[in-house]
């Protein structure tokens, strides 16, 4: 029934009905993950590279999407709600003009400011590999990147198997381009480029030697210390003495793990970050050798998987996939639907996404290969694993299993049961990546007990050199090993009661000193608040638990006047531990409204008698605001990117404002419920959507 002047039932039943339309075929759910035009740029310039052709249709797409992602003066920011970026607007200009855009294209009017104010040759590294790779910038000028770093033993701690996976497949990515001196043929175009990125100045005549170290300000998360800047010496060193059969012998190495690494991913390779570095290198050991590389052109037609087009928006290339991360969330929300109505077109639509997500599970190695295999190319065993993407990918996450764990566990059994096979396996794949500290990394455990942050070559991310232990993986699997725990109690209790325990102990060390927790893959202490909350209590704590008042009081403090919450994505870059983490966005967001809300009901579910009163009534405002901001057709407006990665990459989920909300709303009438203020109804049907899915 409607309370205080709004209905949260008929808003939850036009947004899970909205949920169940965007549902495909199979059953799954995969929204975009939209990012910045680095990927696309960085994809065209490849394709220039390599002289593969770019069809008139999909370059007029990234003009599209170059419109959609400028920032007011003109330039290229990391996101759209960001400043300029140098390396942005760069590599966007270069692929822009590589592919028929006239220099005074008013699109790029703003770059060819940007480029008289500012000097070129203090583009971030990553950038001055991608302008050497389109013959606009010198090799020398980049430091060295030396492919032989490989022949370190593994046990120490610099050698590139014990960085973050990304990373060193990238680093091993670059430091083939590196070793290769891959460069486009010079032309009419190379020298026109060279003239535009450098206005005024001899081309020939520059300091790229002398560059090596400048960079932009404002481009970075963090400058170089002094020992990175002495390691970049000594590499730079190295270059001038490096035996040529050496190098030879060291770049012909990496041909393996590159073929392995497609053989593992369907061809795709964990990112196209990796992906178009370890295919340019096969395109020109293809070139010198006179031969058509198999792996290369399977690699050219997976890489339209990573591409999303259409006429609205252009060209865009997206760093990951989504398809069992969107999923598993969209199933845990239609599961507390479906407990709240009596809409069998929900129910169809969990019972056939459940079994899409079981199908999504990693049976084990990709034949021919072996674990011991995996494991020599620095990879854990996959078997029983969920990844971000879908099983094709190879990569499987830690919380990506756990959420698909969540998923099975909470889902009617009338609807599903997970064979108990399907969770012992996704189980073992979890205790693989909890580190020594309790918490658990994403893909994998830590490599090694020592940070390398300080030698973060990136310098515009934050975070990105190893796996740490981050609270929402750590949350997620702790939630899902207690929901294992209750629903199996016999399956390796000891190693699960053990896990769990760990895991708790590095949540309660990880809250900060104002009672929240730190969110890295979502903006941000609000994400991270949530995850925590949750895994507390799946841990066995109490709601009156000092961690978990704390973290509720951190919310409600951060609660705006009309009951929404909305939290600036600048809270990401807010490095002293002692500070409030928190900058209101100055709106209510519906994701993190959703993802308080959820915070405040995890803390109290099972006790909802308990609530306090000043809960109560940030439920009640929040449930209010979000049933009031919703769209006819069930959706919610998006006001900003809710995802991020490496601190300062920001992405817009587009599935979050669709599913969390929905989850919120329903938890929020099952709370109701609990506490005898009304009853689910189980007769009322949904109001009939526009263009619903029958």
């Amino acid at each position: 029934m409607p309370e205080h002047g709004f209905d949260a039932h008929a808003a939850l039943l036009r947004g899970a009905q909205r949920l169940v339309e965007l549902q495909a075929a199979d059953g799954s759910w995969e929204g975009e993950t939209v990012w910045n035009p680095m990927l696309p740029s960085q994809y065209l310039i490849a394709m220039a590279v390599m002289g593969r052709p770019v069809d008139a249709a999909r370059i007029a797409g990234f003009r599209k999407q170059l419109e959609a992602e400028q920032l007011p003066d003109g330039t290229f920011g990391m996101h759209r709600h960001g400043e300029t970026s140098l390396f942005i607007t760069g590599l966007a200009y270069v692929a822009a003009r590589l592919h028929g855009f006239d220099a005074d294209d008013p699109l790029l009017r703003g770059a060819r400011e940007l480029f008289q104010r500012e000097d070129v040759l203090a583009i971030p590294t990553w950038g001055k590999i991608w302008l050497s790779l389109a013959g606009v910038y010198r090799w020398e000028g980049v430091n060295a990147v030396p492919p032989e770093v490989w022949l370190l033993p593994k046990q120490f701690p610099l050698h590139p198997a014990n960085y973050y996976c990304h990373t060193r497949l990238i680093y091993m990515g670059m430091a083939s381009v590196f070793g290769r001196k891959i460069a486009r043929s010079e032309d009419a175009l190379t020298r026109a480029l060279r003239a535009e990125l450098f206005p005024g100045r001899d081309w020939a005549t520059l300091d790229f030697r002398g560059a090596r170290h400048r960079l932009r300000e404002g481009d970075l998360w963090e400058a170089p210390n002094d020992p990175l800047v002495a390691l970049y010496e000594g590499t730079n060193l190295f270059e001038k003495v490096h035996p040529g059969p050496l190098r030879e012998r060291m770049l012909e190495s990496f041909i393996e793990p590159m073929r392995f690494e497609l053989r593992t991913t369907d061809a795709t390779c964990l990112s196209p970050v990796n992906g178009l570095l370890f295919m340019l290198s096969l395109w020109d050991r293809a070139r010198e050798r006179g031969e058509t590389d198999p792996d290369l052109e399977a690699q050219l037609a997976a890489f339209e998987g990573w591409i999303w087009e259409d006429e609205a928006e252009g060209l865009r290339v997206a760093g990951a996939r989504s398809a069992t991360w969107d999923s598993s969330f969209a199933l845990q929300g239609l599961t507390e639907a479906v407990e709240q109505t009596a809409d069998p077109g929900l129910t169809r639509a969990l019972a056939l996404g459940l079994r899409w997500l079981e199908t999504q599970q990693v049976a084990g190695p990709i034949p021919p290969y072996s674990v011991a295999d995996y494991r020599a190319h620095d990879r854990v065993d996959p078997t029983g694993g969920f990844c971000f993407a879908g099983v094709w990918h190879g990569w499987p996450v830690s919380d990506c299993t756990a959420e698909a764990l969540e998923a099975f566990l909470h889902a009617p059994e009338r609807l599903h049961q997970a064979p108990r096979r399907v969770i012992e396996r996704a189980v073992r794949f979890l205790l693989q990546a909890q580190n020594p500290d309790g918490g658990f990394g994403s893909y994998e455990a830590r490599k090694q007990r020592f940070e390398l942050e300080w030698i973060n070559p990136a310098e515009m991310f934050g975070d990105s050199m190893t796996e740490l232990s981050y609270v929402e993986c750590t949350a997620s699997n702790v939630s899902a090993l207690g929901a294992v725990r209750a629903h199996h109690p016999g399956l390796m209790r000891r190693e699960v009661d053990l896990a769990i325990a760990k895991g708790e102990g590095l949540l309660r060390a990880r809250q900060r000193p104002d009672g929240s927790w730190e969110g890295v893959w979502g903006v941000a202490s609000t994400y991270g608040t949530l995850f925590a909350i949750r895994g507390l209590r799946a841990a066995g704590a109490p709601p009156e638990d000092p961690a978990i008042r704390r973290g509720v009081e951190f919310l409600l403090r951060h609660r705006r006047p009309d009951g929404a919450w909305g939290e600036h994505w600048k809270t990401c870059l807010i490095r002293d531990e002692s500070a409030e983490h928190y900058i209101q966005l100055g709106e209510g967001h519906p994701t993190q409204t959703a993802w308080a809300l959820l915070a405040l009901l995890f803390a109290y579910a099972g006790h909802e008698e308990r609530t306090p009163s000043e809960v109560v009534s940030a439920l009640r405002e929040g449930a209010r605001w979000l049933a009031g901001s919703q769209e006819p057709d069930g959706d919610w407006p998006s006001p900003l990117a809710a995802g991020v990665f490496f601190r300062t990459a920001l992405l817009d989920y587009r599935l979050y404002r669709r599913i969390f909300p929905v989850q919120a709303l329903a938890l929020y009438e099952r709370w109701r419920a609990r506490r005898g203020e009304t009853a689910p109804s189980r007769t009322r049907p949904a109001a009939p959507l526009r263009n619903a899915t029958p």
